[in-house]
């Protein structure tokens, strides 16, 4: 049974590093793609790596920010893209300055004192829309590549580590039905009607079990996975339990 448990875990982590070396390759080739672009731009290919490797940060932002706000409902969503998209092209404007200064300042380290910023600000490479659609296509690729692989490749179960009644207890993510705050503890319900008790306030709870868990009530954190239905103020789990939903969490 070990070995058997030991084969299992292998492969797993085999998927996982494969996703991974895919997602990297991925950037790779998009930085790539970038630097060949801004070649026409009067950069060298060098210079042009290290331009379009800036993008990176933008684009991370855009990818760790992006599966929540599609989760929000539709207004939230859209201001909320809208802001992102802002920051991430502001974050990007002001690398990209600082990237075209360290360019400069190495060719031209006797004339060049970081106040010539003409060449750049007459590119497109500063330009808004057109860093907007950059982003969106490093991050929108990755964002479904990543759930391709995801749906395509073996992944992990999902583990949380907590303390219950003062001994450490690791449950697969996917086992938590919901999470009920009750006073100054809470109560962990897995699928198998174990019950764990905690006290670590629901809030933080709810920022580590993600999107995969929504908050219905002040007092309980429902598993989407474990949701059978929902009314207008009731939902009802896989077990056929049912919780209430409080306006204030209705949307």
């Amino acid at each position: 049974m070990n070995d058997g448990f030991q084969v299992t875990k292998n492969t797993i982590f085999a998927e996982t590093m494969k996703q991974k070396l895919i997602i990297t390759a991925y950037w790779i080739l998009m930085i790539l793609l970038t630097a060949l672009m801004l070649c026409s731009l009067d950069y060298t290919f060098t210079e042009s790596c290290l331009l379009a490797s800036l993008l990176l940060p933008g684009g991370i932002i855009i990818k760790f920010m992006l599966p929540k706000i599609l989760l929000e409902p539709t207004k939230t969503r859209i201001r909320n893209l809208v802001l992102l998209a802002m920051t991430a092209v502001i974050i990007e404007i002001l690398l990209i300055f600082i990237g075209h200064g360290i360019i400069y300042s190495i060719k031209y380290p006797y004339y060049y004192h970081g106040q010539d910023f003409s060449p750049i600000v007459s590119n497109m490479i500063v330009n808004p829309i057109f860093l907007t659609l950059l982003l969106i296509l490093f991050s929108g690729g990755d964002y479904l590549l990543d759930g391709y692989l995801t749906k395509h490749l073996k992944q992990p179960p999902k583990t949380i580590t907590f303390t219950s009644d003062r001994k450490p207890v690791t449950l697969i993510q996917a086992d938590i039905m919901y999470v009920e705050s009750n006073d100054t503890e809470v109560w962990i319900h897995a699928a198998d009607g174990q019950k764990y008790r905690n006290k670590t306030p629901i809030s933080q709870w709810e920022n580590m079990l993600g999107i995969e868990f929504v908050r219905i009530h002040r007092s309980f954190l429902v598993s989407r996975a474990h949701i059978l239905r929902a009314d207008a103020d009731t939902l009802t789990l896989t077990n056929q339990q049912t919780l209430p939903i409080s306006k204030k969490y209705q949307k």
